[in-house]
Order: C-alpha cells, then structure tokens, then sequence
C-alpha cells in the first residue's frame, strides 16, 4: 500500500486554520530577523510565470516610519470604510461582516506597534490592458478576417500574470508565518498612498507595491476554519452553472 508524502491532516489543518488575524496579534513580543527570512525563504519557492522571481520584500521594523505608514493606511481607511459600508446593503446587518469591520478597524489603531511590515513589491508596473489590446489589434489589422490571432487578447493574460505570479508568495509567506507561531493578514489600504511610500522608503516609482502585511506572534494559536459555503456548493462540472 502506497504512503501518502505528507501528514494530510496536519497539512490540511495549517491550510484551513490560516487565518487574517489582525485583533490577536502580540503587539508587545519581538519577532527575530531570523524568523522573516525563515518564512521568506519558504516563500520564493513559490511558482513564478516564466521563472522571472522578479519579487522583492521589503520588511520595516523602525517604530518612526511604521507610524508615518498607519498615518497613511488610517487615512485611507476613512474614506474606504465609509465607501464599503455605503454600498455594503444588507451586508451590514450580517454578523460576519460586522466582525470583518471591527477586526479592519482594529488594526489600523495598532498598525504602528506591530512588530514587523512587510511590504510584498514585483519590479516592474501592472499591464495596461488597453494599450496590450489595441497594439495587438494593430498588429493583426493585415491579417485575414479567418486568422484566429484576431481572437487573441494578451492584455489579460499579462495582467494576470502579474499578479498571478506574487500572490502564492504571498500565501506560503503567511502559510510559513503560520507554522511558526505568528499571524499575519493582507491589507491594500498604504496602496492609495504608493508615490508617498516609495518617497518615505526609497521605492523606486518604476516598483509595484502589490499590498502590505503586518507580522506578530499570535496570542494564542487555537485558530479554526472559518465559516464557508462548501466546495461543492459553488463548484461547477464542465460547463458554468452545472
């Protein structure tokens, strides 16, 4: 009899007890250097399209500059809460959606005592969709109307290459975190302030600044899988919708 290469059920439990801890995190104990680069290095053994590895991590522990960025992220976070809650509809009497608010908002009170940012950047800046499109469209215009070039759309495909290729990075990173005892979460909202960031930490303008992630131990580690609709539920065979 075949023996499976893993603990399944260990795998399964670190995959689903993952979770974005924001109101648990230990603001008051140190995460070691050592620690960050562990999980990085799990994390650069993600795929990667075409190889190109062209991630870069940037991990800020100065207690001067991660308060100028929860400056910036509460700033955001004014005008990012007024917009999900307005258009949020019914959503704002569901439980869960009240927690998500309340945990969001907790962070941003204490971004600053987080021991460690991390800020996850790809070289380079996100496709122009268009601009790919309209400069392949051109590219076919002598083409007959039967060539199938002219069904080709490579706009998409870049940008989901992009993107595609940093976030299961991404993932292991909060994955080896994890395994280790700390938590972590992704948030966007320094994203809006990106020419003010790059300024404050010497990020080059022509670098991609993809999100942010706050790094803790946790206080405590009995996490659990979250409350979801089942695989199955919203899995289709084949064809959409069967």
């Amino acid at each position: 009899m075949s023996t499976l290469p893993f603990d399944v059920a260990e795998t399964d439990r670190l995959l689903t007890t993952t979770r974005s801890v924001r109101r648990r995190l230990d603001l008051d104990r140190p995460v070691p250097r050592e620690v960050i680069l562990e999980a990085l290095e799990v994390a650069v053994q993600a795929p990667t399209a075409n190889n190109h590895q062209n991630w870069r991590w940037l991990v800020i522990t100065d207690p001067a500059v991660k308060l100028k960025l929860a400056e910036m992220i509460r700033s955001s976070w004014t005008f990012h809460r007024n917009d999900i809650w307005t258009n949020a509809g019914r959503r704002r009497n569901d439980a869960q959606a009240k927690r998500n608010y309340a945990s969001a908002h907790a962070l941003t009170e204490t971004l600053e005592a987080v021991p460690a940012l991390v800020i996850p950047c790809v070289l380079g800046r996100p496709p122009n969709v268009t601009a790919i499109n309209e400069a392949w469209r051109t590219r076919m215009a002598d083409k007959p109307d039967e060539d199938p070039g002219h069904l080709v759309r490579h706009g998409e495909t870049r940008a989901s290459i992009f993107y595609g290729s940093i976030f299961p990075a991404i993932w292991s990173f909060q994955l080896a975190l994890r395994s280790r005892g700390l938590g972590s979460t992704i948030t966007c909202l320094h994203v809006p302030h990106e020419r003010q960031v790059g300024q404050l930490l010497g990020i080059p303008s022509g670098v991609t600044q993809v999100c942010m992630i706050p790094v803790a131990y946790t206080l405590g580690t009995d996490f659990r899988p979250a409350d979801r609709y089942s695989a199955e539920e919203r899995t289709y065979w084949e064809r959409w919708g069967s």
